[in-house]
This record gives structure tokens, C-alpha cells and sequence, in this order.
């Protein structure tokens, strides 16, 4: 295991757990992973463009599904495509939502091979919880995520 996946499934776990999924039935949770889609759309678009952010979804997905095919009827937080609910119910809440968290992690894996570990935690973190407190103290003190 590469050392900055320990703390890539932290951050992702603290990013799921933030997209607000109030309970575990299939509708919060199909309703979460869309948050945090669009949220991640919007943030890491910004910064790495819909293009970027597409193929490095895209390979996040490829590299997460052979142990979590639960996602494959799953979005992978493409815009337009949502979490289905059916997904949801066919797999369970807990499969689902140990496949997105993976998915997300992998993601966090991949920009930091690009940007390095540190920097893509916190800006994966930024773009898919705006609200949360690295985000805050990155715009209160004018660091770059």
C-alpha cells in the first residue's frame, strides 16, 4: 500500500461523512453521493477543468471496480447520470457507500500522483465539502487549497 492511501480513505471517508446522508436508506444515500458529485463537479472543475476532472473519474472508476462492482450501475458523480436508487437497493446502503468512498479515494490517489498527496486531500476535500473547515481556513488565509 503506497503511503498516502491510509490518508486518502481518511479523507474520503470525512468527505462522505460531510456529504450529509442522514440516514441509510436508499433515497439519503442515493441524495448524498449526488451532493458530493455535483459539488466535486463544480470544485474540481474549476481547478483541473470538466475534461481533467472526467478522465481522472473515469480512471478512478476503472481502478475501483473490479473490487467494488457494486458501482457499476453507479454515476461515479458524472453530471447527468445520478446515483440510482435502484443501484442502491439492489447492492445495499453499505456496499454502495464502501464502493463510492473507495471511488473517492482513488481519486485523491491519482491527483496526487499529479500534485502531490497533501495538496490533493485538501483540495479534493475543499471542492466536495465547500462549507468544511479546511476550506474556510484556506480562503481566511489566502493559501491556495
Amino acid at each position: 500500500m503506497k503511503p498516502g492511501s491510509a490518508a486518502a480513505g481518511e479523507s474520503a471517508r470525512r468527505l462522505w461523512a460531510g456529504a450529509g446522508a442522514t440516514s441509510e436508506t436508499p433515497e439519503a444515500i442515493a441524495a448524498a453521493a449526488e451532493r458530493l458529485g455535483t459539488q466535486l463537479r463544480r470544485g474540481l472543475g474549476r481547478w483541473i477543468g470538466t475534461d481533467g476532472y472526467y478522465t481522472l473519474l473515469e480512471r478512478a472508476a476503472a481502478a475501483t471496480k473490479a473490487a467494488h462492482p457494486t458501482l457499476n450501475p453507479v454515476s461515479y458523480f458524472r453530471d447527468g447520470a445520478p446515483v440510482t436508487l435502484a443501484a442502491v437497493r439492489a447492492h445495499g446502503a453499505r456496499a454502495v457507500v464502501d464502493g463510492l468512498v473507495a471511488l473517492l479515494a482513488q481519486l485523491i490517489e491519482l491527483l496526487g500522483r499529479i500534485i502531490g498527496d497533501e495538496m490533493a486531500r485538501r483540495l479534493v476535500e475543499q471542492a466536495g465539502n465547500p462549507g468544511s473547515r479546511s476550506g474556510s481556513r484556506t480562503k481566511s488565509t489566502g493559501e491556495a487549497p
